[in-house]
This record gives C-alpha cells, sequence and structure tokens, in this order.
C-alpha cells in the first residue's frame, strides 16, 4: 500500500532529503512505499522550493508549509514571475487548498489584464490630448505669423492721415501674406487701376491682388482731392454694370468672398487674429490642466492597482465562486442557458452571461467594498443584455443601489441557498448588440466545457 505524501510529512522530508542527496527519482520508490508519480511530484516540488528560497526567500516557509499543493504555481516559476509569486504567496497558509491556489492564479491574471487595459485606455486620451495640444501650438504659430504681418501693414497704414487711413483698413486685407481687395471699389475706378496694372484679378482664387500699393495710394488721394467716388456704391455702381454686363453676373454685395475666413478688413482681420489666439490660449490651458489630472490619475490609480491595493482575498474568491454558484442554480431552475467568464464584443468580461428563448441577462458579482470599488467598467456590459443584475451579499446593498440608481438596472441579493430579486432593471431594451452571435457564442463555449472540460 503506497503511503500519503503531501510534501512537508516526514516521509515527504526523508524523500525530499535523499533526492537533495543525489539519489534518482526512479530510485526513490525502491526505497519507500510510494508510486513514481508521486516522487516526481516531490521532485517537482523540490524544484520550486529550491528556486524560492533563492528568488523569494521571505516565502519560502509558506511554500514548505504548501508542500505539493503548491505546484499549480509552477507555470510562473517557469516564468520567473516572482512579482506574481509573491502576491500570491503573501496570503496563502498552510490551510489554503489546491483549487484556491488556481482560483488566486486566475485571479492575477485577471487583475493584471485590468491593469493593460487601464494603461492603454489612459495612454490613448494622453496621446490624444498631446495632438490637439501640437495642433493648437502650430495653428497659434499660424496666427502668430498672421497677427505680426497685420501689424507691420497697418503700422504702414499709419502715415496716412484720415480718410485714407480708415478706408485702407476697411478695403484691404491679407491673403497668403499678399494686400488683396476685400471690398468692391467704385467700378470706374477698379476698371482704371485694372488697367494700369495697380491691381491684378487672380481667376483661380477669385481676388484682387495690390500690386502696386504706393500708386494705389496715390490713386486714392487724387481721386479724394478731386472729389471723385472711390467708394462703392450698391445703386449707381450696380446700374454702370448693368450696361456692360449680364444680369446673372451683377453684384450686389460689396464684400468679396475670399478664400479664408480670415481674409476680412484689416480692422475685422485684426480683431479676429487676437480672439482666436485667446481662445487657443485658454484652449492650451484646458489641455494641459487635462494632461497634468490624466498623468497624476495615471499615477495614482496605477498604484491603486498595483502596490496600494489590499492582496489577493482567498476570501473574496470563495465567496465570488459561492455567488457564483447559487446564481447559475437559479438561472437553471428559471430556464436559463448560464455561462461564466464570458467574453463580450467589447473585451469587457461578464461574471455570469446567461439567455432564455427572449431574454439576456448579465450578473456582475461584487463580494465586497474593495472588489465594487476595483470595478468601474460595468457599464460597458449594458448594450449586451436585456437586463443587467449586480449580484452582493446583503451587506453591500446600500452601496450597489447608490452605484445603480441612475442606471436603472436591477439587483439580486444572496439568501442562505440561492438568490432573491432584489430590483428589477428597468430599463427599456428593444434590441441588444450582436444578440445572436452572443447566443451562439455562448453554446459553443457550454460545448467547449462539456467536450475539452475547460
Amino acid at each position: 500500500m503506497k503511503a500519503t505524501i503531501t510534501g512537508n510529512d516526514s516521509l515527504s522530508k526523508r524523500i525530499l532529503l535523499d533526492l537533495s542527496n543525489g539519489v534518482k527519482v526512479s530510485e526513490i520508490p525502491k526505497l519507500y512505499p510510494v508510486s513514481l508519480d508521486q516522487v516526481k511530484k516531490l521532485s517537482q516540488f523540490k524544484k520550486i522550493l529550491d528556486l524560492t528560497k533563492k528568488n523569494l526567500e521571505e516565502y519560502y516557509s509558506r511554500m514548505h508549509l504548501l508542500g505539493i499543493k503548491s505546484l499549480p504555481l509552477t507555470p510562473l516559476f517557469r516564468q520567473s514571475d516572482w512579482g506574481g509569486l509573491a502576491e500570491i504567496l503573501s496570503v496563502v497558509t498552510d490551510k489554503t487548498r489546491r483549487n484556491e491556489l488556481q482560483l488566486l492564479m486566475t485571479s492575477l491574471k485577471e487583475k493584471r489584464r485590468k491593469i493593460y487595459e487601464f494603461k492603454e485606455e489612459v495612454d490613448l486620451s494622453l496621446s490624444k490630448l498631446e495632438a490637439i495640444e501640437k495642433s493648437l501650438k502650430i495653428k497659434e504659430k499660424e496666427l502668430l505669423q498672421r497677427f505680426k504681418e497685420m501689424n507691420d501693414r497697418m503700422n504702414m497704414f499709419k502715415k496716412y492721415p484720415e480718410p485714407y487711413r480708415s478706408f485702407l483698413t476697411e478695403y484691404l486685407g491679407l491673403y497668403e501674406g499678399e494686400l488683396v481687395l476685400v471690398n468692391r471699389l467704385n467700378v470706374h475706378w477698379q476698371q482704371s487701376l485694372q488697367k494700369d496694372g495697380i491691381i491684378v484679378f487672380d481667376e483661380s482664387h477669385y481676388v484682387f491682388f495690390i500690386k502696386d500699393f504706393h500708386n494705389f495710394v496715390e490713386s486714392l488721394i487724387s481721386r479724394h482731392k478731386k472729389g471723385l467716388e472711390y467708394r462703392w456704391n450698391l445703386d449707381k455702381d450696380t446700374k454702370k454694370l448693368a450696361k456692360t454686363t449680364m444680369q446673372v453676373e451683377i453684384p450686389y454685395d460689396k464684400k468679396y468672398k475670399l478664400p479664408s475666413a480670415l481674409n476680412e478688413p484689416f480692422i475685422k482681420s485684426i480683431n479676429t487674429v487676437k480672439l482666436k489666439l485667446e481662445e487657443i490660449k485658454n484652449e492650451k490651458l484646458a489641455i494641459e490642466q487635462s494632461v497634468k489630472e490624466a498623468k497624476n490619475k495615471t499615477v495614482q490609480s496605477y498604484i491603486e492597482m498595483t502596490e496600494v491595493s489590499e492582496p489577493l482575498s482567498i476570501r473574496d474568491l470563495k465567496r465570488h465562486r459561492e455567488l457564483q454558484d447559487k446564481a447559475l442554480k437559479w438561472l437553471f431552475q428559471h430556464g436559463f442557458v448560464a455561462v461564466t467568464e464570458f467574453n463580450l464584443p467589447n473585451g469587457r468580461k461578464a461574471d455570469i452571461f446567461a439567455y432564455n428563448e427572449s431574454q439576456i441577462a448579465i450578473f456582475e458579482i461584487k463580494v465586497s467594498y474593495r472588489d465594487l470599488a476595483n470595478n468601474q467598467k460595468w457599464m460597458g456590459h449594458l448594450p449586451y443584455c436585456h437586463d443587467f443584475y449586480f449580484l452582493i451579499p446583503s451587506n453591500l446593498e446600500t452601496a450597489v443601489a447608490q452605484e445603480i440608481k441612475n442606471v436603472n438596472c436591477g439587483q439580486f441579493m444572496e439568501t442562505q441557498n440561492s438568490i432573491q430579486l432584489i430590483y428589477a432593471d428597468k430599463r427599456q431594451v428593444r434590441a441588444v448588440t450582436h444578440e445572436e452571435q452572443l447566443k451562439f457564442q455562448a453554446a459553443q463555449l457550454l460545448s467547449r466545457k462539456f467536450i475539452y472540460g475547460y
């Protein structure tokens, strides 16, 4: 009859000592009432025990107490995942069961997935904010250049007395760094200026460029002194144009429709640029504050998720499994097909996904305040179900009621042997996103578990 070994009983200790002294695994069954398979387990335990002493010495005694129950941790040893091992070993005792270690490993994997998702989300938000900030800086640079060009031109206009200065700021503007007409002139004067090459019409942009500013001003002064018209007059100038122009081509607005919104008269453009620069300044300050807050949130949340948060709780994991089992039984009794740890199309994972002929329900299980606080992504589940429920122990009823009050989803509470509906889901959901695909995926998952056991 083969002896029972645990890894820390007296027989296990003698065999471990022999293995340390070089006795081959195949020789041990000849010396002690154990099977070759038992010796292989002890040999594997010895290897991870030695690695623990070398890399995690502070947890060596805990590993020793676990004995061969610790073998599910072997993959973490192979990966040299000392951080993950330290986190798990920090909460185990000699009473920890093998299946509880497997639960802890699953929880560690899920926790790391959440941290990765969190970092991805924050990195994306930061990159978007930084892209906006970069775009604003480019726009600000362009506007500052435009503002400088306008100021230079305005200073040039200042050397002319009134009414010429006001006329220049009202009728001229900038386009691609060049002086242009932004308002129509007296028809005869404009035709004369065009004939003399003082202004030139660019057909591709529908813009009159001022090619000879000095002679433009001289002509303006001359017409003013002679008492001749030089401003656009709607009644007079449209009548003059009617004699030589087709009716459909006669303009009834003195303002030219220039390619850029900033190509207005100087008197308006310079104020527009000032306002836009002020807007950009405020936007930049808001972006800088958002980036700062996002970075602070990243650091604080990351620390909370990896260091400050309590260690993984075996009690929480066991309670989670207990509530899950009760919910599965209740759902089966009420005509639902139900699966656990169900992946949704948006990458989220539902604790329980259940469906019948006409309804899809998702259950989110929370067993502690810490558990509730650590997951704020449950609203991502809502598009994929008609009814969404929190399933909780009685001590969380008030906290969860507060969590769901603005969403109108439902709440189940644990009873001694089952679960009980506390609040119905009051959302009016007519259609579920990917409904048939979700049901098929759930059925496949159940088939796989039945056939392959996982």
